[in-house]
């Protein structure tokens, strides 16, 4: 009987380690599915281009950055102001051309062809795909969303991480740290000097994104051949010049 007893124990306490196991088992599988994807951001376009829109954007920015290349230390404040949909046919024709010139184009490190940008009503929605190169059932890339409130005024800028997403599931605590320690280490760089001499405001609402700028404190903190790159993209036949 004691031996019997002893039996039954072990039996149950192996029917709950067991039970446990599977648990976790299934945790894990409903958690990698949730995260994991073979689907890159760009594989479908964020916004729908339409050549109206993205033709007003580019005479606007074109414009913009021509008053920049000319400007004169008497140049006053102008002002870039693009609707939602025009943002967007812009970003996403651009990111389209920089995949088509090589995909593996990179600004900060981050590969382009890996990024999305989208204006909301009164926000930016950035979508970054990270291929972190582990195989499983699902793909190997975990697709990032994040809503970024950014705006400029009085001298300084403000940026909120809003529903930033991992996948299907909530950003980790620890993701949204480093993300917020980056920026606090932007605001710290000769690059965010720069930014603030350069935009005297920016803000976003009712679809619209409207940037005030200084032209010719612009024109002394951005390098001649970015602006000549920048004319050339979105002015290739010169009229602006």
């Amino acid at each position: 009987t004691i031996m019997s007893s002893r039996r039954r124990k072990a039996g149950i306490v192996f029917c709950i380690v067991f039970a446990l196991l599977l648990l976790i088992v299934v945790i894990a599988f409903f958690a990698v599915r949730s995260i994991f994807t073979d689907t890159s951001v760009r594989r479908t376009p964020v916004a729908e281009i339409n050549p109206q829109d993205y033709r007003m954007a580019q005479l606007k920015t074109a414009g913009a950055v021509s008053r920049i290349r000319n400007a004169s230390e008497h140049t006053p404040p102008q002002e870039l102001v693009l609707t939602r949909d025009e943002f967007n046919a812009l970003t996403e024709t651009l990111l389209n051309l920089s995949g088509q010139i090589s995909r593996d184009m990179k600004i900060g490190g981050v590969r382009l062809q890996d990024t999305a940008l989208k204006l909301n009503d009164d926000s930016f929605r950035l979508f970054y795909s990270y291929d972190t190169g582990m195989k499983t059932p699902f793909g190997s890339r975990v697709n990032f969303r994040i809503d970024l409130d950014f705006r400029i005024e009085d001298g300084r800028s403000f940026l909120q991480f809003r529903n930033t997403r991992m996948g299907n599931m909530a950003m980790p605590g620890a993701l949204r740290d480093k993300l917020e320690e980056n920026w606090r280490s932007f605001q710290r760089s000769q690059a965010h000097r720069e930014l603030l001499d350069s935009v005297e405001s920016l803000s976003i609402g009712n679809g619209e994104l409207r940037v005030r700028y200084r032209p010719y404190r612009a024109k002394r903190n951005f390098a001649p051949s970015a602006l000549s790159a920048v004319d050339t993209v979105l002015n290739p036949l010169g009229s602006f010049r």
